[in-house]
């Protein structure tokens, strides 16, 4: 964690012209960066250093307030247009009214706070998960946890281990920009503590599986009581980068062409491919469900519809007890498996192009989940372009093939 009061904020920090004697100055709450202003005392350089919390943890990045530009530490050109963005909005501020609603569960003098604002749902979502950490090593601190999140996360998150809870209403969009009255907002409500941390809030938020129950309140797959008849549950999602494509140069061609929804019935024909080979195999024995984001198209009857256009805490709640029912879930990697992946007895991952560097990010592992192995069976990352009937088999064999799997791990206390 990193003390922000009432010690001054002091970063590994260095000028672009060399020199180290630095002053820092005030703290900017952009949103996702939290940044401290800068002042090289021998060249007069003004720039900003974004606090090592969240992705700035990965990606730590100045900006030269003169130039308008971005850098990395080495003040080498960041070209990272994504990250970019947002830290370059400090210096064209917005001034909209934004709301924050203040919710203190016990009063604190000192206090950590988990920052969970950001523009990807996704990162948001995973440093929120970083909780189950941080409650459990702080349970005989003196610290206060504070966690500054969006409305959509507030129905995840319990009152014990919590001080408060700062929801600001607002969109990942506008996480894009810098509202100076965000900022002057959660100045002024850290005017009431003496003592301020920031946990880091790690993007993998844990080395231990996660215990979804404790926020969602739903239990996850119980392979020792399943339902009656478990679903096969495949996430649905229609934007351009998340369908089900096997060649990524198609499909970053017709989205730069703005024809993305010619592809929208390949997604879906596989999708209806597999389910048909998987109830010509398995028959009855499983409720073949299709949840997610987006209504395009009709399913044939056989496959359960249950997605949404949209999503708040009710069908949030509605949707990880899908999950919770599906033996087994597929899906196109991204943010919208990994409450999924939490939820399902086993899942499948399929893994564009160009992505391998975001392996298992959308991955979570239950605490049943003890051995490697066992892990590495239920939760799976394959390539989104292998052949169809390679996929439909490896559903296959997970669903067939699990309990003896398993049997191979029994053994017995004798020599």
């Amino acid at each position: 964690m990193i003390e922000i009061k009432p010690a001054q904020v002091t970063l590994n920090s260095i000028c672009k012209c060399g020199s180290k004697d630095l002053i820092f100055g005030e703290i900017i709450w952009q949103g996702q960066h939290v940044c401290v202003d800068i002042i090289c005392k021998k060249c007069n350089k003004n720039f900003l250093q974004n606090i090592p919390i969240g992705q700035s943890l990965l990606e730590t990045r100045l900006v030269d307030k003169g130039t308008k530009s971005v850098y990395k530490l080495d003040w080498q050109p960041s070209k990272d247009a994504w990250l970019n963005k947002p830290l370059l909005s400090i210096l064209t501020p917005v001034k909209d009214d934004i709301l924050i609603n203040v919710q203190i569960n016990t009063h604190y003098k000192k206090i950590i706070i988990l920052n969970c604002l950001e523009f990807v749902y996704g990162h948001a979502l995973l440093v929120l998960l970083n909780l189950q950490r941080i409650i459990k090593l702080n349970s005989n601190s003196t610290l206060g946890i504070v966690v500054i999140i969006q409305p959509m996360f507030k129905w995840m998150l319990a009152q014990e281990g919590i001080a408060e809870i700062w929801t600001i209403n607002t969109s990942f969009k506008q996480m894009t920009y810098y509202n100076e009255c965000l900022n002057i907002s959660i100045h002024k409500e850290l005017q009431r503590f003496e003592q301020v941390f920031l946990s880091h809030g790690h993007l993998i938020p844990t080395n231990t599986p996660i215990n979804i129950q404790e926020f969602t309140k739903i239990p996850p797959f119980n392979f020792d009581i399943p339902p009656t008849r478990p679903r096969v549950t495949f996430i649905w999602r229609q934007d351009p980068g998340r369908i089900w494509i096997r060649n990524i140069y198609i499909l970053k061609g017709f989205e730069k062409l703005g024809f993305k929804k010619i592809l929208l019935p390949f997604h879906y024909l596989r999708i209806v491919t597999l389910f048909f080979f998987l109830k010509k195999e398995f028959g009855d024995r499983f409720i073949y469900t299709v949840a997610g984001f987006g209504k395009w198209m009709l399913f044939p009857k056989f496959i359960t519809d249950v997605r949404t256009n949209d999503f708040n805490d009710d069908t949030e709640r509605f949707l990880c007890q899908i999950y919770s029912e599906s033996q087994l879930i597929i899906g196109v990697h991204g943010s919208s498996m990994i409450l999924p992946s939490a939820h399902a007895g086993m899942c499948i991952s399929l893994m564009p192009s160009k992505r391998w560097g975001n392996f298992a990010e959308d991955i979570l592992f239950s605490p049943s989940e003890t051995d490697a192995r066992v892990g590495a069976f239920q939760k799976r990352i394959i390539p989104i372009n292998l052949c169809i009937f390679d996929i439909i088999d490896i559903c296959i064999n997970m669903l067939k093939g699990r309990m003896y799997f398993l049997q191979k791990f029994k053994h017995s206390n004798e020599l």
